[in-house]
């Protein structure tokens, strides 16, 4: 997974996900509603390879400090 991948706001998600927010609170956080977060999310998933919300958090964080899985 290269980060060219994804998009600004795909990234902007995934870092609030790391922090264990829910969708209804990273929603809130960017200003958009909950239904548009889990479009992200399924935008997420495949480009990172996993299938949910833990997988796709700890692969971002990986990935983001150079760490092998």
């Amino acid at each position: 997974m290269a980060f060219t991948e994804l998009t600004d706001r795909e990234i902007e998600v995934l870092e609030l996900l790391k922090e264990g927010l829910h969708n209804y609170q990273i929603a809130e956080k960017l200003s958009v509603t909950c239904f548009t977060i889990k479009k992200h999310l399924e935008s997420i998933y495949p480009k990172l390879g996993v299938y949910n919300r833990v997988q796709a958090s700890v692969k971002y964080v990986l990935k983001k400090h150079n760490i092998s899985e």
